[in-house]
């Protein structure tokens, strides 16, 4: 059968239609289906985990770990469950099912748990979680007696979920698709009855639309088919008809069409004005014989012919200017839509020999055939031109005549205006400069007075009065008597002002203090000038008077400020030093003056700044300044130098011992409690106390030893004193001294590395070494490591001196890799420094030197002292981590000295425990010693780790340490730390330990 578009397009409807309702329903049920079993799963889940809660309490709270086990063992054979996992009420995991290890994503979960509760699961949870590998599984927790003891914690695999989720969909879609065929079979045949009288129906329709009338339509059905095939049949024999009727009617109305042509040409070729027909765009169309005349063309040459080339102007041009640009073309009925389709222009036409001829343009738009077109006739208006050229040329000359008679008769009326005017200006000039100068007087800020040669006042303006403080001009003048002198506070200065103006005629800038009438003092500042004639007779004097109180003032301000802190009041260091330098001078001119200078430092200042903030840091400051105050002398200076550093000048002081009572006094008061903004803060200082002898040349001298010793204060404790001795400034050149010679030692290696063995205390064999930095300098010998590794760490040469001790000894483990072999304890032990620790670049420092040298990273063993660990212990896990990740074996050093947690020491990964050497020396004599030495023994063991023992150096030390369990010792008792060669003997064999 031949298809109809008719059944195709109700094929394709039913066919998306389908396919839309499985989709949605499929959806709809696979939802309702995964939400349902997923809330059945967390049931039956929890569910198993409260019967596990409420069966094994008793078992947990016994920590009986193997019948834990076995029970959470029995659950894996329900349908769903895929690992149980039974953890304390600290977080630790008692028992589990996993194998081989818990995943990372579990341990994670446990400890977000623990961070987060406390380590107690005190409700049940549920959540999603997805495994690598294995997919995603529903975790639940319950509390084991409210989470006092413990929570068991299930997995049930949602991979059961999906794949019941997955048979239910491919079942429903089986069903629809049986579905679709089957209705897709029953159309087939309905649409077979409708497409055949359809099919005639349209062969028929192309037929008649070919004018093939004479073909017959065979349909006789009853119903609407073949009602619409008869009048279909009916229609096309009306249609023949009227066809034929038509062809006819056109053939006359062409006839009459031409006839009509032909009368219109024959009028506009015979019209006197050029006649035009261009597009919208000015293309010509038509044109009549009289244009071809007028611009001396051809038909020929207009042929394809644009306006502009016939006028000089666009098209669009001319319709703008006409005001046609908007106009609107008549509709086909009739109507116009536009109040002016039609206007005249003037424009400039240009015949083909290159002449040019003034024209006027009329000019419509009309529709032809559809399209927009304007028609134009042009009129050579050339006579006309001339004309009124002629007009305009007479015009002009009249009206040049007039002005030139106007003009004559302005200029002399100016002449008159001008020397009335001049007349007025001079009588105006010399009032304004008379109200100007008195306006000046009267309204000048600063005070103006005239005196007269004997020096009484003549005249004064406001201003002035105002300044020494009467109401107007006239009560000064009559308080003034005899002249200005009695305003100033000392008479003499204004004997002086007075007698420097009659000597040089003139004073500028003196400045005095003078008295108002109400006895208040104020400065100024004086100018005056002597006036003469033009013979040179003295008529007055005059001159300004500006108070410059205020500005004193500021340079008083100024002054203090240069020279105090702005925060306590106190003198800055500026001014210490000038009365220290003051002081130094008056040493050399009187035999018996005692000084002293002391320098203090806050104790704890950082501390209560950055925990209190700056407001109450900047309270104490200035609570400690008056504290200071009240402990000194009238006569003692106490400056503050910055941050919280004070210094105090005893000047004049009986004896050395007042110093050092002094600084008592201030310590005391130093000490007590401050209440400031609702804190009792409590500080202390450190001073340092240098007693001044002849023998300093420069203030910054003596404030660098005084800062000496308070430092060496600081270092012995805090809130205490110390009087500088010149054996502490010969430390600090020392020190300095070491600090040039270690740089240069760096460049040119002077360091060594020695080797002090480790012995197994079991079997007294060698297990390894510890690497012990020394100095071999070339003019002072061997430097301990005690002068010059603190001095290291200080000025940040521990960097590149911890790099060549790791670089030495990886080079020593790659050579004895490549000599000894395999199971040869070649570990060596590096000690960190706490800078050394935290710096970011360790990391890629020791990965570059592994893949340097190529060694076995674990024979490379770094030991980081307990209190760094606990200071840094935010960053100490991670650190540890990387570092145990790269292969590195760690260890703890000094433990004991510290106070670890035993929280951390579980979390840190380190694999070895150094007893400190300060337990070890008292080992056998101190009871509190073997106490706590057995006591970090049992933890190491606990926690898995080995134990060190350093400073071993007796055979009793040795045999106690090995009764407790110790597994490890070095010290002098086995071998001092030798050099690389002996330490190769001994990994020989062809030297033994002398045990």
């Amino acid at each position: 059968m031949k298809m109809t578009r008719l059944f195709k397009k109700t094929l394709l409807f039913m066919l998306l239609a389908f396919g839309v309702i499985a989709a949605v329903s499929s959806s709809y049920s696979a939802w309702t289906l995964r939400d349902r079993m997923t809330y059945e799963y967390e049931s039956k889940a929890l569910a198993i985990a409260k019967s596990m809660a409420d069966s094994s309490a008793e078992l947990v709270l016994s920590r009986d770990a193997a019948s834990i086990q076995s029970r959470i063992d029995q659950f894996l054979d329900i349908d769903g469950v895929s690992y149980v996992l039974v953890a304390s009420h600290s977080g630790d995991i008692v028992a589990h099912t996993f194998v081989p290890e818990i995943p990372e994503q579990i341990s994670t979960l446990l400890w977000d748990l623990r961070t987060l509760n406390a380590g107690r699961v005190k409700t049940p949870i549920s959540l999603s979680l997805t495994l690598p590998d294995k997919g995603e599984f529903i975790h639940v927790a319950h509390p084991i007696l409210a989470g006092e003891i413990g929570s068991v914690h299930i997995g049930m695999d949602k991979g059961l979920i999906n794949k019941a989720i997955l048979g239910a969909i491919i079942n429903h879609q089986i069903l629809t698709l049986a579905l679709f065929l089957t209705c897709a079979l029953i159309a087939y045949f309905f649409m077979e009855n409708i497409s055949r009288p359809l099919i005639a129906l349209t062969e028929y329709a192309r037929k008649i639309k070919g004018r093939d009338f004479e073909a017959t339509l065979d349909i006789d059905s009853n119903d609407e088919l073949g009602e619409l095939a008869g009048a279909f049949h009916s229609t096309s024999q009306e249609l023949s008809t009227l066809i034929t009727g038509l062809e006819e009617s056109v053939k006359n109305a062409t006839d009459e069409l031409q006839d009509t042509l032909a009368t219109v040409s024959a009028i506009v070729n015979n019209m006197a004005d050029g006649l035009l027909v261009t597009d919208a765009e000015g293309n010509l169309l038509q044109f009549n014989s009289a244009l071809l005349d007028m611009f001396g063309a051809t038909s020929g040459n207009l042929i394809e012919t644009n306006v502009r080339d016939l006028l000089g102007a666009e098209m669009h041009a001319m319709l703008t200017l006409a005001g046609l640009d908007h106009c609107n073309i008549s509709t086909e009925d009739g109507d116009s839509e536009s109040p002016q389709q039609q206007a005249t222009i003037e424009v400039n036409g240009q015949r083909l020999d290159g002449t040019s001829f003034p024209a006027e343009m009329s000019m419509a738009m009309l529709p032809l055939k559809g399209d927009l077109n304007i028609v134009g006739i042009i009129r050579d208006i050339t006579n006309r031109k001339q004309a009124e050229l002629k007009l305009k040329l007479a015009h002009a000359e009249l009206e040049e005549r007039v002005e030139q008679r106007t003009a004559e008769l302005s200029e002399s009326n100016k002449q008159l205006t001008a020397e009335a005017a001049e007349r007025s200006a001079a009588e105006l000039a010399l009032r304004q400069a008379e109200a100007k100068y008195r306006g000046i007087f009267e309204n000048a800020i600063e005070g103006i007075f005239q005196l007269a040669p004997d020096g009484t006042y003549v005249a004064a303006n406001p201003a002035l009065a105002r300044i020494y403080g009467y109401a107007n001009p006239m009560e000064l003048l009559g308080a003034a008597g005899c002249g200005m002198a009695g305003f100033h506070v000392d008479e003499s200065h204004g004997e002086e002002f007075w007698s420097q103006l009659k000597e040089n005629k003139e004073v500028r800038d003196f400045e005095s203090q003078a008295r108002r009438q109400d006895g208040r003092i104020v400065w100024t500042s004086q100018n005056a000038r002597a006036v003469h004639d033009e013979r040179g007779k003295l008529l007055f004097y005059e001159g300004s008077v500006e108070d410059i109180t205020n500005r004193k003032e500021a340079e008083s301000a100024l002054r203090h400020q240069a020279f105090h802190d702005p925060l306590t009041g106190l003198p800055n260091r500026i001014l210490f030093l000038d009365h220290l330098r003051q002081a130094m001078e008056r040493t050399k001119r009187t035999k018996d003056f005692v000084y002293a200078v002391l320098y203090m430092d806050l104790d704890r200042f950082k501390i209560i700044n950055d925990s209190l903030g700056h407001n109450i840091g900047d309270e104490l400051l200035k609570h400690v300044a008056r504290k200071l105050e009240e402990a000194v002398r009238t006569m003692d200076t106490v400056a503050r130098f910055g941050g919280d550093e004070f210094a105090v000048l005893l000047e004049d002081m009986r004896a050395p011992r007042e110093a050092i009572k002094i600084a008592k006094r201030i310590s005391d008061a130093v000490k007590e409690p401050a209440h400031l903004g609702g804190y009792d803060v409590h500080t202390s200082a450190s001073l340092g106390i240098v007693l001044v002898k002849k023998d300093y040349d420069r203030p910054d001298s003596i404030l660098r030893d005084a800062d000496t010793a308070m430092y060496r204060a600081k270092e012995s404790g805090r809130s205490r004193f110390k009087v500088f001795s010149q054996r502490m400034h010969d430390q600090n050149v020392r020190l300095l001294e070491l600090e040039t010679e270690l740089r240069k030692s760096l460049e040119r290696d002077d360091f060594v590395t020695l080797l002090q063995p480790i012995v197994d205390l079991d079997n007294k064999r060698l297990n390894g070494f510890e690497a012990l930095v020394r100095w071999n300098h070339p003019k002072l010998g061997m430097i301990s490591p005690a002068e010059f590794i603190p001095l290291a760490e200080d000025t940040g040469l521990i960097h590149p001196l911890g790099e060549w001790v790791l670089r030495n000894v990886c080079s020593t483990i790659r050579d004895w890799e490549k000599q000894f072999p395999p199971g040869t304890p070649l570990n060596i032990s590096i000690n960190l420094s706490a800078k050394q620790f935290v710096q970011p670049t360790l990391i890629p420092q020791l990965r570059e030197i592994l893949e340097l040298t190529g060694i076995t990273p674990s024979n490379l063993r770094l030991e980081v002292a307990e209190t760094v660990l606990m200071n840094h212990a935010s960053i100490a896990i991670e650190m540890l981590g990387q570092l145990k990740d790269l292969g590195i074996s760690l260890s703890m050093d000094d433990f004991g000295t510290g106070y670890s947690s035993l929280s951390y020491l579980r979390q840190f990964p380190i694999d070895a425990l150094k007893i400190d050497r300060s337990f070890i020396s008292r080992f056998g004599e101190d009871a509190e010693s073997q106490v706590l030495v057995r006591s970090i023994i049992s933890l190491a063991k606990n926690i898995g780790v080995a134990v060190v023992a350093e400073g071993v150096d007796t055979d009793v030390q040795s045999a106690m340490l090995k009764d407790l369990g110790c597994e490890y010792a070095q010290g002098y008792l086995f071998a001092r730390p030798m050099p690389r060669e002996k330490a190769e003997a001994l990994l020989r064999g062809d030297e033994v330990l002398d045990i």
